[in-house]
């Protein structure tokens, strides 16, 4: 997720058991956020790709530690933040399991040029296999490095 110029982008991708992309997404929003909920409307963003995918045993993976705590700690956490978290966490109860992890933001590419088109772009898009040739070499570019 970003917050730049006034607005917000987030971008999800998910994977198969290989690594290989099955969908994705990335969201804009013509409003400025804390990053902290930039990251939070990602999260959502994501639940609902993998729903929609229909997603059995997920694996999220975010470069937010912010996220990936709050996340697993919804349980203590007390903050307006923190509750939204849990409500956002509802959700889970559409999978067989859930997992949330944090990744270094080097091994996020996919994810963070997802949101840099939603910026660029100005609007929302939800992909699936059938992805657009900038969406294309963005998934080259990362299977390569």
């Amino acid at each position: 997720a970003t917050v730049l110029n006034g607005c917000t982008g987030v971008g999800a991708v998910a994977r198969d058991h290989d690594g290989f992309v099955i969908g994705g997404c990335y969201n804009f929003q013509k409003t400025a956020m804390d990053i902290s909920w930039a990251e939070v409307e990602a999260f959502k963003v994501a639940l609902k790709l993998a729903k929609s995918l229909n997603v059995g045993r997920l694996i999220v993976e975010s470069d937010s530690a912010m996220l990936v705590n709050a996340v697993n700690k919804r349980r203590q956490d007390i903050t307006i933040l923190g509750q939204c978290i849990r409500s956002e966490c509802d959700a889970f109860s559409s999978f067989e399991s859930i997992q949330v992890k944090w990744i270094n933001r080097n091994n996020n590419y996919v994810a963070d040029s997802l949101y840099k088109l939603a910026i660029k772009n100005e609007n929302d898009l939800y992909f699936d296999t059938d992805y657009l040739m900038d969406i294309y070499n963005i998934i080259i570019r990362d299977s390569i490095n």
